[in-house]
């Protein structure tokens, strides 16, 4: 290390820092590479919910033919910041969360949940169920107030050529080229139009189902996950890669939280997307979508959400296994 040079650590400090924040290392850098590769995805779920299309088919054709390639992008960096870091919270929530309820298991019972659940070719028990359950509840209901303002924004901003030109009461819209020049709303510029227009309290805007949608979605994950790890790792035998159990858990448990909570999910997106416009517009789209299932968009949402945890769990195991084998 260069003589008097205070900005550049040693190898052994780095790795010491690493190790210590491990998880939130690991979290924010995997949530990073999943969010950007599954966001075209996420705008076509979000106009699945918001508008009348007959299918995810019509759905695509439509973005590309009015909005064309930003359509598939757009609101891609209240995702990519936001969630980074509601991820990273509650990634070390959870953590934190596990541990402490396993040690409470453990005074209670005499036999630690993690221990057990760290035993190579151990079974899932309603103890380690409890566990990890309880852990994520409690990271999802942490996590909700900070999630939902950046979450309403993304939802605003992907939904604004939408809701300003009335696509909804337009069934030639489709065919009308010249929305793709259209001007869409930048994060800073919805966020600022929704608190001038109803307050600090409209960025919480439909809160309450953000905050049962998160809390109960988050309890499913990391039992599915935990669970499925755990069965997988003794099926796959010793092998200890990132990308065998926490790849196929990954994609597992993706999927059963969806199921649970997409209707939640549905209306919150609803409510939050037509904050903007004027009123007659917004009228006009809060009309046609209550004519639409709350189930629309959910066979874009499993695909999006698979692909997306498959990869934001298997890097995060890969990171953390990474910065292990760290000397120091």
């Amino acid at each position: 290390m260069p003589a008097g040079n205070t900005w550049i650590m040693d190898d052994s400090t780095r790795n010491k820092l690493l190790k210590k924040y491990k998880t939130q290392v690991a979290s924010a850098t995997s949530t990073i590479c999943a969010t950007l590769a599954v966001t075209p995805l996420e705008n076509v779920k979000t106009r699945m919910q918001t508008h009348n299309f007959r299918n995810v088919s019509q759905c695509i054709r439509y973005l590309w033919r009015t909005e064309g390639p930003r359509g598939y992008v757009a609101g891609a960096l209240p995702p990519l910041a936001s969630v980074t870091a509601v991820r990273v919270v509650n990634f070390s929530t959870y953590n934190a969360a596990k541990h402490r309820i396993s040690d409470f298991m453990e005074r209670m019972t005499g036999q630690s949940p993690l221990a057990l659940y760290n035993t190579p070719g151990s079974s899932p028990t309603v103890s380690t169920l409890f566990t990890f359950t309880t852990a994520g509840l409690i990271a999802g209901l942490i996590t909700s107030p900070l999630a939902c303002p950046f979450e309403l924004a993304k939802n605003v901003v992907q939904t604004s050529v939408l809701v300003s030109n009335r696509a909804q009461a337009s069934p030639d819209a489709i065919r009308d080229l010249s929305l793709r020049n259209k001007p869409r709303l930048g994060t800073i510029e919805a966020i600022r139009q929704i608190v001038q227009r109803y307050g600090f309290r409209g960025l919480y805007t439909g809160f309450h189902l953000h905050a049962m949608r998160d809390t109960l979605g988050s309890g499913l994950y990391f039992a599915v996950y935990e669970t499925v790890k755990q069965v997988a790792a003794k099926e796959l035998g010793p092998d200890k890669s990132p990308f065998g159990a926490p790849m196929i858990a990954g994609a597992i448990c993706s999927t059963v939280p969806w199921f649970c909570t997409y209707p939640l999910d549905t209306r919150k997106t609803r409510a939050q997307s037509v904050l903007l416009g004027r009123t007659k517009e917004v009228g006009e789209a809060s009309a046609a979508v209550a004519k639409s299932s709350m189930y629309k968009g959910l066979s874009i949402i499993l695909i999006r959400t698979g692909v997306n945890n498959m990869i934001l769990l298997s890097i995060f195991e890969y990171i953390k296994m990474r910065i292990n084998e760290l000397d120091g």
